[in-house]
């Protein structure tokens, strides 16, 4: 049979051309590849975990400055101001005191980022399917072989899987967002807060269920438009920045996208979107960072008091002349865009290049087991 087999071949000059046809229908490198569900997760989780233990000390800050406007000098600068709260934070805590609240926001952000990575990608991938009305349209070329989907997200598609997946996880992970304001807050002692299941003790004991979940509807108000706007302009930055940034296409039909790319498009799609939904950032500080009152409202009524808490200055520890409607609602906004816009281009450029390099390899694995070459460019 195996001499059979041997005689059935065709010789190497006669089969040549058919042998090449054959070997670049098959050629991994020409394949589109999908990663799978634990890559997506691993790079996810990765990029949360780098983000956060960076980027900490931004993010405690921001916090510090939100909870009780009015307690600097109304008229000082806001360089003046963050000196001050950093030399506070210093003296009180040392240089570590400055990543107080680490271990939740990575309890929170890890799985949260990883969490939401997967289903903007899974929301992204259903509405590439097949065309949706307002929300995907058909690619030109989704007849061809080498196209890994038959339609395209437009912005409006983009803003609502952007929107829809951040608020699911974000109600998941509510509690350890609350636990995550109050180790940051200097309103309540660190012996309250020494661990985060004394935390979690201490809120449900002050508000039930229901106080784990405190502070939602302004998270949700703040988190479903940054995440929708921020996955809309990221989307539209990348495409719009890879003639400048990227490289050719293996194929030579679209433009590469680099690292460079993603990240520029991160940092701008981050800026935009923090600066639109601050103001509901600073009422989510207020709300998580106060204590509950026995008059304190539950639920949807609690962002209601948050806003009022801006408007009327509360928590404010010392007198004076209310400042204007521009600082309440924008307090903090510097050291937020600063760390959204940083978290969004490392999140973002982790979790696409870890993404291509799990494509990268199991190119290469199909590669050696088909015998092809690919050549590294």
């Amino acid at each position: 049979m195996a001499a059979q087999a041997r005689l059935s071949q065709p010789s190497p000059s006669s089969s040549s051309s058919s042998s090449s046809s054959s070997i670049s229908q098959i050629n991994p490198a020409a394949q589109p590849l999908r990663p799978p569900p634990y890559a997506t997760l691993l790079s996810g989780a990765l990029s949360g975990l780098t983000s956060c233990v960076l980027l900490q000390p931004l993010d405690l800050l921001k916090t510090r400055l939100q909870q009780a406007h009015g307690s600097h000098a109304p008229f000082g600068g806001k360089t003046r101001r963050l000196l001050r709260t950093i030399e506070g934070v210093v003296e009180k805590d040392g240089v570590k005191g400055l990543w107080r609240g680490t271990v939740p926001t990575i309890l929170r952000n890890v799985p949260g980022v990883a969490a939401y990575f997967y289903s903007v990608t899974e929301l992204r991938r259903a509405l590439g399917s097949r065309p949706v009305a307002y929300l995907s349209t058909a690619n030109a070329a989704s007849s061809s072989s080498s196209s890994s989907s038959a339609a395209t997200p437009t912005s409006t598609g983009n803003l609502l899987a952007g929107a829809t997946a951040r608020v699911v996880v974000g109600f998941i992970l509510c509690p350890i967002t609350v636990v995550k304001a109050r180790f940051e807050s200097s309103n309540f002692a660190p012996s309250e807060n020494r661990t985060l299941a004394l935390s979690l003790r201490s809120i449900y004991a002050e508000g039930g269920v229901k106080g784990l979940f405190r502070g939602f509807s302004a998270t949700a108000l703040r988190d479903a438009p940054y995440a929708g706007l921020y996955l809309m302009f990221y989307e539209a930055l990348k495409v719009g920045l890879a003639p400048a940034l990227g490289e050719a296409g293996e194929e030579g039909d679209a433009k590469a996208e680099t690292t460079q790319s993603r990240m520029v498009a991160g940092l701008c799609a981050g800026t935009l979107a923090t600066f639109a939904t601050h103001p509901f950032d600073i009422i989510k500080t207020r709300v998580q960072t106060q204590r509950v009152r026995q008059e304190g409202a539950e639920g949807a009524s609690a962002a209601l008091l948050g806003i009022r808490a801006v408007l009327t200055g509360a928590g404010a520890s010392t007198g004076g002349a209310r400042p204007p409607l521009s600082s309440l609602f924008f307090d903090g906004l510097g050291l937020r865009c600063a760390r959204k816009a940083l978290s969004s281009a490392i999140g973002w450029g982790i979790f696409e290049g870890g993404r291509d390099l799990w494509v990268k390899r199991e190119r290469q694995r199909l590669a050696r087991e088909s015998g092809n070459v690919i050549v590294e460019r």
